[in-house]
């Protein structure tokens, strides 16, 4: 009965909020221009909106309100600032959340946390 116990709990304590690995951070610009394209690596040619550029944030645990922009990218709502997570599939609109950015290097830089 015991064990029943513990997986129950720790069942319902991973079900409460979800969290996902973040690979990269970007600084999102608007180019002046709107006729601006960029090539693909296929070889395509595409209009573009928005460019994102690797940047570095400070470490530390933040709570943020997030917008999905793409699959696996969401902006902090108010910033120029990007993440790229790692099979994230939350369709948040300025939902706060969690962020907790562990480094600047590596496969994994932090988590992002919904309740």
């Amino acid at each position: 009965m015991k064990i029943l116990t513990i997986i129950l709990s720790l069942f319902i304590t991973n079900n409460l909020s979800s969290d996902y690995d973040i690979s990269d951070f970007y600084v999102g610009v608007t180019p002046e221009n709107s006729l601006t394209k960029v090539l693909e690596k296929d070889g395509d040619i595409e209009e573009v909106d928005i460019i994102l550029i690797p940047t570095k944030m400070e470490t530390g645990k933040f709570i943020v309100r997030l917008t999905r922009k793409a699959k696996d990218l969401y902006q902090i709502e108010g910033t120029k600032y990007f993440i790229q997570t790692k099979y994230c599939y939350e369709y948040a609109t300025n939902e706060e959340v969690v962020l907790i950015v562990e480094s600047n290097y590596g496969y994994s830089k932090g988590k992002i946390i919904f309740d």
